[in-house]
């Protein structure tokens, strides 16, 4: 499921996220904080972030922004993450 969302300045929204979810900035800056996770991130235009685990996600605008989050249909199981790692892996080999 693919969602495009406008934030605006100073707004933020909070989405339910699982893993494998994928959020871009196309325009704008936002701040994101996960549920459980220490550490924050800022995102700049063009920049994505795939989500390992599940669970909340906070995007605030700290300026008007377009966000598009990717959730798949299914969480990606950790055996898909190790065969993409592998197969990397012998690509560059």
């Amino acid at each position: 499921m693919s969602m495009v969302q406008q934030i605006s300045r100073h707004q933020s929204i909070s989405v339910a996220a699982r893993r494998g979810t994928i959020v871009r900035v196309a325009r704008g800056r936002v701040w994101l904080t996960r549920h459980g996770d220490l550490k924050d991130y800022v995102l700049n235009p063009g920049d994505s972030m795939v989500l390992e685990g599940g669970g909340r996600v906070v995007l605030f605008g700290l300026a008007e922004a377009f966000v598009q989050v990717d959730t798949p249909a299914r969480a990606p199981g950790a055996w898909a993450g190790l065969l993409a790692r592998l197969i990397w892996m012998g690509e560059r080999a």
